[in-house]
Parts: C-alpha cells; sequence; structure tokens
C-alpha cells in the first residue's frame, strides 16, 4: 500500500505532470499587436518583445487566407517573417501576396525551456486584402 501511495506520489509531482497542454492567450495578448497600414497591402507592426518573462525568439506567423483570425492549422499557407527588435519591442513589415485573400499574425513568446512552461499567443486582426 505504501509503495503505491509513494508511486502514484511520484507521478503527481513528475516534470510530465507540469506540462502545458494550451497556450495561454486571449484579449489581452491579442492587443499587443498594433498594426499600422503604409500602403496597398503593405502594413507594418509591433510587439513587445517580452511578455510576462517570456521573450519572442524573433519569428512571427503570418497567417494567409485563413477564415478567420486565430483558426490556423500548420499546413496553412502562411509566411514566416522576422522582425528586428528596438527597445524592446519588435518591430517590421509585411504584405499580404497578391495570390491571397487575406492575412493576420500570429507572435508567440515561447518558455525559455522546451519542458512544461505554456507559450503565450497572440493573433492580430484579420486584415482583408484590396
Amino acid at each position: 500500500m505504501a509503495l503505491r501511495f509513494f508511486v502514484l506520489l511520484f507521478v503527481f509531482f513528475s516534470v510530465n505532470a507540469y506540462a502545458c497542454f494550451a497556450p495561454i492567450q486571449g484579449e489581452e495578448y491579442d492587443a499587443l499587436i498594433v498594426i499600422k497600414k503604409i500602403g496597398k497591402n503593405r502594413y507594418a507592426y509591433e510587439f513587445p518583445a517580452e511578455v510576462n518573462g517570456y521573450k519572442n525568439d524573433g519569428t512571427v506567423i503570418l497567417a494567409l487566407s485563413q477564415e478567420e483570425s486565430g483558426s490556423f492549422m500548420a499546413n496553412s499557407a502562411h509566411q514566416v517573417i522576422s522582425p528586428k527588435e528596438v527597445n524592446g519591442t519588435m518591430k517590421g513589415e509585411f504584405t499580404i501576396p497578391d495570390n491571397e485573400k487575406n492575412g493576420f499574425l500570429l507572435v508567440a513568446w515561447p518558455p525559455k525551456e522546451e519542458c512544461c512552461m505554456c507559450a503565450f499567443l497572440a493573433f492580430s486582426k484579420l486584415l482583408i486584402r484590396e
């Protein structure tokens, strides 16, 4: 009986028990992405380099031709774009390609370690191609 208790206790407090099942996301994080139109189908964006101690790794996904912002599958049309850090803010520009109907940005602030902590995710508003 004591052995079962210790096995269950070990499993409960193991590293796997703290695994992340879903990223932390919501409107408060979506609001961190600021997008300004700078030309026809061309936009500038910025967001904080760090959120709650998690730092963006210098990549952003431009999801293309999606039904709505936030509905993105790994095999969906997308581009990986690289912002530059300027005084604690990540900044960059992108263009919605001619062959796509819309786009939105997906920004992640991943944990420093591969295990156990959830990333923070944010989605920009959906931008319709002109």
